[in-house]
């Protein structure tokens, strides 16, 4: 392990063993950040003119380090001075030697604890030991990973000067220690934007950056940096490498509110699509900060026009870019062989009046199939067979034509339900049956005959098993439970999908874990563009439970979960937001209450949701 440090130092192994969660710090206190922009390098850099959003005056208890205190307590000062980071008088570089202070980036790797430090010293003083419970980590572009709760104990070493303790050194990647408090009020969580490669939608990631008056200048740089490795190909950006700040900030003015996004670099061409796109991305990112009126993105001092039209961007309804959204009111409860439609929004999820059932067309379907998909339109379904070894479809007639049905029994083995997309085909998974691989294959939707063709995932190893897929209303991204020939407990992977010029999928980006926090996931399903519905249990859960997961942010429990076994959280698509319906192993639905849990609705043995 290498060391920051001032003079000679003698490194110490850092040891890390898993332990249970601690109890949850309550001390919250608000930092006024003098720059949002998560630095990489030491040097000090110039504040902004203006602050984007006024926030609260909480007055500090910072103390600087006192007249001969012990060598624990100038230890576990800087530990409580880490929360000032970003102000201009930083109390926690006082606890340091010069040079240690001079060089130390704080925001270079973020853990977020829970609990109290413990702090042990060695008799001479010269060198302690802190661990800590820690449940989330941030990199020094902003990205939040929670974790199941593990000790991590970091050494420091100290040194007299003229009389005082003070740190010579700590671990090379050492950065600053936050309780979750602590982080909210000292970070935000704030949407960046990329685009889809088909379709006109938005694709939102989030990051943690340094409140202030910084944020508006480290939200427009993280737009202008490519798109993280994990949604490389499958997303696009107006930006390029060659497009940057043209000045060291972005400035908003006081009165009006209007935040100015000077830009300079080539292809920058008043009226391209890679122009509007990055005006697109970088309003949109900063109209959500809240305290901004508008957005003026220039080049050489002129505003670049969207959609034709001049001036600041003022809302994201004049983007020629949308989020995407879906309002659902119709599912399918699927009882024996029969659909009946039903109002997923009513608390009893009622049956559609007789005359909206009768002009829908439906299939039946036998007992010996499940994991029913339909497309948004209900045109289109599919569907597995209990044994996980063929895969059904049906597509609705046209006119006087009755539905057609077909049976594919040669694709693979352990087939997942399948997924649909909303580009117009559906994915499944399973395991080929000549290797005995995992594979992931993909189904057009014009022909409920056509083949299966295989989509390139080299990162998924022999062993693991595809168990569920669901894919994002934008089409950029697939959620994927998987398991371990070796383990039973499942873990939550995201990937990107790459699409060949026609949007027809072709593979999967390098997956990234997701759901940390979780020792086991067994259902993972897409509610929104943002945010996963889930079932699964942490370190201390006795039974599978539900968790909504924004990504990019901490995972939050949904409800009550008192007599229900979980076995998987369906989402409504709402404008409002999405409704969750739990299904229970007892095969019945539950739908949200209130804040008082869930209400028991009725019973079937699937909710269909028309292009989930």
């Amino acid at each position: 392990m290498s060391f920051r440090h001032q003079g000679r130092h003698r490194a110490r192994p850092e040891p890390r063993r898993p332990r249970g969660l601690g109890g949850t710090a309550v001390v919250a206190l608000l930092l006024s950040a003098c720059s949002g922009q998560l630095p990489t390098t030491p040097e000090p850099r110039a504040g902004l003119p203006v602050q984007v959003q006024a926030q609260p005056e909480i007055e500090r208890l910072l103390n600087p380090p006192q007249p001969d205190a012990s060598a624990a307590d100038i230890v576990r000062g800087f530990l409580r001075a880490n929360v000032g980071f970003a102000d201009e008088d930083d109390v926690a570089r006082l606890f340091l030697l010069e040079g240690l202070a001079s060089e130390w980036v704080p925001t270079s790797n973020v853990l977020v604890y829970d609990g109290t430090p413990v702090v042990t010293v060695s008799d001479d003083g010269r060198e302690a030991e802190v661990s800590i419970e820690v449940v989330a980590r941030i990199d020094g572009q902003g990205r939040l990973t929670e974790q199941a709760a593990a000790t991590v104990t970091e050494s420091f070493e100290l040194t007299r000067v003229q009389g005082q303790w003070r740190i010579r050194a700590f671990p090379e990647d050492f950065g600053v220690w936050l309780t979750y408090p602590d982080l909210v009020a000292a970070f935000r969580a704030s949407t960046l934007y990329h685009l889809s490669t088909h379709g006109q939608h938005f694709v939102p990631e989030v990051r943690w950056l340094a409140r202030g008056e910084g944020l508006p200048t480290a939200v427009t740089r993280a737009a202008l940096a490519p798109a993280p490795e994990h949604l490389a190909g499958a997303v696009r950006s107006g930006a390029n490498e060659n497009v940057r700040l043209a000045a060291p900030s972005v400035t908003v003015d006081p009165e009006t509110r209007v935040a100015t996004v000077p830009l300079e670099g080539s292809g920058l061409i008043d009226g391209s699509d890679s122009a509007e796109a990055l005006v697109s991305q970088i309003s949109h990112a900063l109209l959500e900060l809240g305290g901004i009126s508008a957005v003026d993105v220039q080049v050489a001092g002129r505003s670049l026009t969207v959609g034709g039209s001049e001036g600041p961007v003022t809302s994201t309804g004049e983007l020629p870019y949308s989020d995407a959204m879906r309002d659902v009111d119709i599912a399918m409860l699927r009882i024996g062989e029969q659909f009946f439609p039903v109002n997923p929004t009513a608390y009893n999820l009622r049956n559609l009046p007789e005359e909206t059932a009768r002009n829908l067309e439906l299939p039946r379907l036998g007992l010996s199939w499940g994991g029913v998909a339909a497309t948004e339109d209900l045109q289109d379904f599919a569907a597995v067979s209990t044994d996980r070894a063929s895969l059904w479809r049906w597509q609705a007639g046209d006119g006087d034509e009755p539905g057609e049905s077909s049976t594919n029994a040669g694709i693979a083995d352990e087939l997942t339900p399948p997924a649909v997309d909303p580009q117009g085909a559906f994915l499944v998974a399973g395991v080929h049956r000549s290797t005995g691989a995992p594979r992931l294959w993909w189904l057009e939707r014009d022909d409920v005959q056509s083949l299966a063709e295989p989509l390139d995932a080299p990162w998924l190893r022999d062993r693991d098993r595809v168990r569920s897929l669901s894919i994002s209303p934008d089409g950029t991204r697939v959620a994927m439970v998987l398991g371990d020939t070796s383990r039973e407990r499942g873990r939550l992977m995201v990937a990107g999908i790459l699409r060949d010029q026609d949007g027809e999928p072709k593979g999967l980006t390098q997956a990234v874990p997701a759901a940390g926090a979780l020792v086991d996931v067994s259902s993972a399903r897409w509610a929104s563009s943002r945010e996963l519905y889930l079932v699964g249990q942490r370190q201390d859960d006795a039974a599978p439970r539900g968790f909504s997961l924004p990504l990019g942010d901490f995972l939050q429990p949904l409800g009550a979960v008192d007599g229900i076994d979980f076995v998987e959280v369906i989402p409504v698509p709402r404008i409002e937001g999405p409704r969750p319906i739990v299904h229970s192993a007892d095969g019945r639905f539950y739908t949200t209450e209130g804040t008082q849990g869930w209400f028991n609705a009725r019973n079937g043995d699937e909710l269909v949701i028309p292009g989930s």
